[in-house]
């Protein structure tokens, strides 16, 4: 029997209930309308200014390699600095950038590399805020509307999309890609009015947070020792790699395949995002039936299909019906994806575990279109859209033993059960490295059940900032175990305490079962003295 969801159904609306996501939601669609517009207004202007696939497809790739490389260090930033104010600095940024395109495109100083380097540094600081307003929605809903908010953010970038082009396609054809540049400048104002007035309350710890090395240092610690984490990203990328085709190659398909103009691209533009809103809305209903696994394998398979249709029909209402499907498949996977993703992560690391899934996704979208471009060039349109159909196709096969629906069931509410060590020597707080050591007396039926349980309280360990983590056996008495980890610091291991989940702490009250009656685990800690 396969596993189905475990949130019941509700309203994909209640979280707009609450007034801080309420305003947070609004302020972003109405910047996301201003960021579809450039992206349409900058992808219709270089197929303008040159007529190569590859120039045309690096429109994508500028909007996404950055976030390849910049997004771990801001997840990082975002997770140890004031996430409002971070929010803002960045939003300023991008809003200044905006200006100088429009200002360069309205003067005719604008080039096809100008305008990809420009795109370039929108990327950049798109790259820059991307995780952060991802880890502020479990700050602002509660873990019970944690779906339907997600679900109301691509709702949101969907409903955008529509606007968006539609406005963009309507400027484009009156005044030009400069007049559309410059409504995305002022698209800003609002989402940086509503960051300023926001009263954020951060979480509260007594430790002082983690410096920027250490801080990036810990995140990739994390996904590397989170199956759960990894599960979300390996699916993510398995969909996103090939299915980049279709915005990588859409100018183009409106273009050259069906003979169109900004106004064709326009509606293709809209088609897709109606899907996506329409699937959005469905999405809560369709959660009653499957689970996000069956979800973005179902999901893959529909958009092979109807992007295969749209590379061998150039027909404009085809295409159009096609890429509405493409749309919906779309969505149902980025809310599935972004979901596991959340529901893998703890607030201490939300952020920069965000950053990462969000590395790869923006990475495959950066790598794909280069791909997709080049073989375009190479080939024909209508058979780079098939060779990326196709790989979607077994990709989504491939992917399915990485499991996504059990995420939803994983409490990572801190558990405050351990009780700080006493030391009856002075420790810094960056003395270390620190070993943490813990004695087991294990029942002989239970061995097998205990070396499972501890191995997974391991990985915790090294999630929570463990550099080594490995369980010995006593050679002269079998049955007694000896688990040993390793901090860098003292202050890690306080850390440590803070972070260890209830998740966790299910872990170690199945582990105390299985030992020996009357015995409990001993807790003894080293730390490198301070003078040898």
């Amino acid at each position: 029997m396969s596993q189905t969801a475990t949130v019941k159904p509700q309203s994909p609306w209640s979280p707009l209930k609450i007034t801080t996501f309420r305003y947070l939601w609004l302020a972003v669609l109405v910047s996301n309308i201003g960021s579809w517009m450039h992206e349409a207004g900058a992808g219709w202007l270089m197929t303008t200014l040159t007529t190569s696939p590859v120039l045309v497809a690096l429109m994508q790739t500028a909007t996404s390699l950055p976030a390849f490389f910049i997004l771990l260090p801001s997840g990082a930033l975002s997770d140890i600095l004031d996430r409002r104010k971070y929010l803002m600095a960045g939003n300023i940024g991008m809003c200044i950038a905006a200006v100088i395109i429009g200002v360069m495109t309205l003067s005719g100083l604008i080039t096809a590399w100008s305008l990809l380097g420009l795109t370039l540094l929108l990327g950049i600081g798109m790259a820059m805020i991307m995780p952060t307003w991802q880890s502020i929605i479990p700050e602002v809903v509660p873990r019970t509307e944690l779906q339907a908010a997600i679900g109301l953010n691509t709702l949101g970038m969907n409903v955008s999309r529509v606007i968006g082009s539609l406005l963009a396609g309507t400027i484009i054809a009156a005044s030009g890609s400069g007049a559309v540049f410059i409504c995305n400048a002022l698209s800003f104002i609002f989402i940086i009015s509503v960051l300023a007035t926001w009263k954020r309350v951060p979480p509260v710890t007594q430790l002082p947070p983690e410096h920027f090395v250490d801080a990036v240092k810990t995140g990739l610690r994390f996904t590397w020792h989170s199956p759960a984490l990894q599960a979300a990203i390996f699916r993510s990328i398995g969909f996103y790699f090939f299915a980049s085709v279709m915005w990588a190659l859409l100018p183009l398909i409106a273009k050259d395949l069906l003979q169109g103009g900004p106004l064709t691209y326009t509606f293709l533009f809209a088609a897709i995002s109606i899907g996506a809103i329409g699937s959005a809305l469905l999405l809560p209903k369709f959660r009653t039936y499957l689970n996000n696994d069956q979800l973005i394998t179902i999901a893959a398979l529909v958009f092979a299909v109807a992007l295969s249709v749209t590379a061998l029909v150039h027909i404009n209402v085809v295409a159009m019906l096609a890429l509405c499907f493409c749309g919906a498949a779309w969505i149902i996977v980025m809310t599935s994806a972004q979901l596991a993703a959340q529901t893998a992560l703890p607030n201490w690391v939300r952020a920069r575990g965000i950053a990462i899934f969000q590395m790869f996704f923006m990475g495959s979208l950066a790598i794909g279109p280069v791909i997709w471009g080049s073989i375009a060039e190479i080939t024909s349109l209508p058979t780079a859209m098939l060779v990326a159909c196709g790989g979607l196709v077994l990709a989504s096969i491939f992917t399915q033993r990485w499991k996504i629906s059990g995420n939803d069931n994983l409490d990572h509410t801190p558990s405050q059960h351990w009780l700080l060590p006493q030391p009856k020597l002075f420790i810094g707080a960056q003395q270390g490295p620190v070993l943490i050591t813990v004695r087991y007396e294990v029942a002989k039926p239970d061995l097998e059940d205990f070396l499972r349980e501890i191995k997974l309280l391991g990985s915790g360990r090294q999630r929570d900032g463990a550099t080594f983590w490995q369980i010995f056996e006593d050679a002269t008495n079998p049955g007694n175990y000896l688990e040993t980890y390793v901090v860098a610091t003292w202050l890690d291991h306080l850390r440590q305490h803070e972070r260890i989940s209830k998740q966790d702490a299910l872990i170690q009250q199945r582990i105390r079962v299985l030992l020996q009656p009357g015995t409990v685990p001993l807790v003894s800690h080293f730390v490198h003295p301070l003078v040898l």
